[in-house]
């Protein structure tokens, strides 16, 4: 089976699941760019890529925008080759004009999204105008039943949507065995004695970062923020007005330090106003933590129970949160772990096999 797939940038956790999904099919990726602006170097050191890649080098706008017409004739020139042809996205305007360059030729596609957040607050001209492009796939690939959800407000038809376990997971990330927390913690310089709370994010508003150290003033836990962005000097400000000796924070770090650090922590929390995925959640899950988030991150709301493996607060109100944070502390690792144990880049590639196969 010959498989294009339109993709905006290279980031590690999909080359992964396009590696896995290449063992299967005849792949070729088009990146729309060859990286994100809001994306240090670093983030791609590790990619290795399996599969046939095209890079789109011109065009760019913003920080993952594109307005390059590169996929629009590439498709002129090589849409009938192939079998299937994945469209990962559907707002900029490179992957716009391939759409109706597709619909017009009355070419099948399937569009396979990373999530989606149903906005009731935007203009009716907005909503009308992404149904329009969302409505004319003829199938559908969702990473959950929120997502779900979305592509079916935007007038996609449930019976042409197909859940998939999207992962940014391999097998060998999941720790089933315990680790030595005080030595990882020495490695690192972090404080060996008291629980720590973990959040690695990018520093942006949308994180809503700020939020969560407020929570963490009258605390003796201690927070550790791993990440960068425009906010770090508010976050670094905050903290020294407030003499908050409990919150720490640290720059991003490669997969592999981030995991190391993950395991050696207590609990993974968030009260990201917006997350249409988030990777975290799996990741913290992975390394043995409980996971407390807002109910504004999908992941959260797919893969959080409650009393188990964390909590999902609803953000609207968090006057409990306090006694959340409590009783993460209580939660078994071994809960953590087995809640994504489904969840891996291998299991992600089958699986979407599988749905173009069929």
């Amino acid at each position: 089976m010959k498989v294009l797939i339109v993709f905006n940038h290279p980031a590690p956790y999909k080359v992964r699941i396009f590696n896995e999904l290449s063992k299967f099919v005849d792949l070729t990726v088009i990146f729309e760019r060859t990286k994100a602006k809001d994306r240090p170097d670093i983030f791609y050191n590790c990619n290795d890529y399996q599969f046939k890649t095209i890079f789109v080098k011109h065009g760019y706008v913003g920080n993952e925008g594109s307005i390059s017409s590169a996929v629009k004739k590439y498709l002129k020139k090589n849409a009938k080759q192939f079998d299937q042809i994945i469209m990962n996205g559907y707002s900029h305007w490179s992957e716009i004009k391939a759409i109706k360059y597709l619909n017009k030729q009355k070419i099948p596609y399937t569009l396979l999204i990373n999530g989606g957040i149903i906005n009731k607050d935007e203009s009716s001209f907005k909503r009308k105008y992404k149904t329009k492009i969302i409505s004319t796939a003829s199938k559908y690939m969702s990473p959950s039943q929120e997502s779900t959800n979305y592509l079916m407000y935007y007038g996609a038809k449930k019976e042409n949507i197909k859940q998939y376990p999207y992962s940014n997971l391999s097998t060998n990330d999941i720790k089933k065995e315990n680790v030595d927390k005080n030595l990882i913690r020495r490695k690192y310089s972090l404080p060996e004695n008291g629980k720590i709370f973990v959040n690695a994010s990018q520093f942006i508003t949308r994180k809503n970062n700020l939020e969560l150290i407020k929570n963490f003033e009258k605390r003796k836990d201690y927070l550790l923020l791993i990440g960068q962005g425009p906010e770090l000097s508010i976050y670094e400000n905050y903290i020294k007005e407030k003499n908050l000796n409990n919150v720490i924070i640290r720059p991003f770090v490669e997969k592999k330090i981030l995991f190391e650090i993950l395991s050696c922590c207590d609990v993974f929390v968030t009260l990201a106003l917006q997350d249409i995925f988030g990777h975290t959640t799996l990741e913290a899950l992975a390394n043995g933590l409980p996971v407390v988030s807002s109910n504004k991150v999908n992941s959260s709301l797919e893969y959080i129970k409650n009393g188990v493996n964390g909590y999902v607060v609803d953000f609207d109100n968090l006057d409990n949160i306090q006694e959340v944070l409590d009783n993460s502390l209580k939660l078994k690792r071994e809960d953590a772990i087995n809640s994504c144990l489904n969840n891996t880049f291998e299991s992600c590639g089958k699986a979407l096999y599988e749905i173009l196969k069929k």
